[in-house]
């Protein structure tokens, strides 16, 4: 199983989010610049995380991104549901039943499970867990902080 380069750029994305001082924003340049990310692609990752109401959208001369919830309640599933849909770790396994083969299938119990287990995984992780430990900004240094913190890293 490899996770696809959407969802892993949307977590560094989130990751560098939250790590930004309360109430501040950044652009889409800068998110990709300390990510090593394409613009082009990361904007399109965004607008996921802004259509699935992860990361907040602001116009202007002060706009740029944000995350609208604190990290400690964004899940990875909320993120991998966001950027990729419904989780669906084989296609057999899909509601239309489409494979010919489901009837009597020995394999179709195990992708169940696997597929259970990873979201229950997806689930209980938060943004929070990705996150420098211990996760404390003092808001009279934070800016401070923040010029040495690069996220992903």
């Amino acid at each position: 199983m490899q996770l696809s380069k959407g969802f892993d750029y949307a977590i560094r994305s989130l990751v560098f989010l939250a790590l930004l001082p309360e109430g501040k924003t950044a652009e889409l340049k800068a998110i990709s610049e300390s990510q090593g990310v394409p613009v082009s692609y990361l904007a399109k990752v965004m607008r996921s995380l802004v259509r699935g109401r992860l990361v907040a959208s602001t116009l202007g001369r002060e706009g740029g991104y944000a995350l609208r919830k604190p990290p400690d309640t964004i899940t990875l599933l909320q993120v991998y549901e966001a950027i990729e849909g419904q989780m669906r770790l084989v296609n057999c396994l899909e509601e239309d039943g489409a494979c010919a083969f489901m009837q009597g299938c020995t394999q179709a119990s195990v992708w169940r499970r696997l597929t259970a287990t990873v979201e229950g995984f997806f689930r209980e992780t938060t943004l929070k867990d990705l996150l420098p430990q211990p996760f404390e900004l003092d808001p009279v240094n934070a800016t401070k902080e923040k010029k040495y913190v690069r996220a992903g890293a």
